[in-house]
């Protein structure tokens, strides 16, 4: 990672205008205001500044997509956590949440989801974040082409965790009528967490999936009451005990915000009838080693 030396700006400088000199290369005025005013290092970026900046490189051509390159793909030693770089990565990754809104022809759109997909495991939290607000813009430009090629998305616990949150976001939900694609994905989720290995029960992207899944499920009930209802029904038999928790705690935020129980009385019944009964240790004591004398 190169230091930059903190000059102060020209205080009549604006984004924009800082924007069009970095189209022609001129970066580090703008570098300069996004290392200052970016918000890390910190628990909240400052998006709107990062949203203005990617937004202006992505209408830049060629030109302004060759510094969305060039910042998206700095790496952790270049932009390290606990540092304010990573904002110039999350400038990189937003403005491909631009392009793929605006996209003219599927191949440019496919270029912009197949680069997000890139970012989606970033072990920077800010950087996976940028992914989240990039596909909320980009299911706001062009919600049902964004729908189906998050089909791929399920390639790993992360990439599905950062889609789901998109999908969970109400300015997303408000432009898309039809429940049928939002479940299709959902389901894609959920099967990617029902088919996991036992030894995957324990990684963190995992557990951080079935945490997002939870919170999804009732957001995209709120949006779709009687769909998700239905689709909640559908997976309690078969369904792991993190799962069948992860049901029933979607259930009760729905319940919280206006469903009343009794329209869900079944779903709980059996919920409740596939939860495995609990062990009883007087004669099921589990998997034990062998310590007697072996029979040769």
């Amino acid at each position: 990672m190169l230091p930059i030396l903190m000059t102060r700006p020209c205080p009549g400088a604006s984004v924009e205008e800082l924007v069009r000199n970095a189209w022609e290369g001129e970066t580090k005025a703008l570098i300069e205001l996004l290392l200052r005013r970016g918000g890390l290092p910190g628990p909240r970026p400052n998006i709107k500044l990062a949203l203005s900046a990617a937004q202006g490189l992505a209408g830049g051509g060629e030109k302004g997509h060759g510094v969305l390159d060039a910042w998206r793909l700095m790496g952790e030693a270049e932009a390290p956590v606990g540092t304010a770089y990573p904002i110039l990565p999350m400038v990189g990754v937003l403005g491909y949440g631009f392009i793929a809104s605006r996209a003219s022809c599927s191949d440019e759109f496919e270029r912009a989801l197949a680069t997000l997909h890139q970012h989606a495991d970033d072990n920077r939290r800010e950087v996976r974040q940028a992914v989240v607000t990039s596909l909320t813009i980009a299911m706001q430009g062009q919600s049902h082409p964004t729908l189906e090629a998050l089909h791929g998305w399920t390639d790993g616990y992360f990439h599905a965790e950062v889609m789901l949150q998109a999908l969970s976001e109400p300015s997303v939900l408000q432009v898309i009528r039809d429940a049928d694609l939002v479940l299709e994905r959902l389901q894609d989720a959920y099967t990617l967490v029902s088919d996991a290995p036992r030894s995957h029960q324990r990684s963190h992207g995992y557990r951080a999936l079935v945490r997002t899944m939870s919170h999804a499920v009732a957001a995209i009930g709120r949006r779709y009451p009687q769909p998700v209802v239905h689709w909640i029904e559908q997976q309690v038999q078969g369904s792991n005990k993190d799962l069948l928790d992860m049901l029933h705690a979607s259930l009760r935020r729905l319940r919280d915000e206006g469903l009343r129980r009794g329209d869900v009385q079944s779903i709980y019944q059996a919920i409740d009838a596939a939860e495995p009964a609990p062990r009883d240790p007087r004669w099921n004591v589990g998997p034990t080693r062998g310590r007697g004398k072996k029979i040769r």
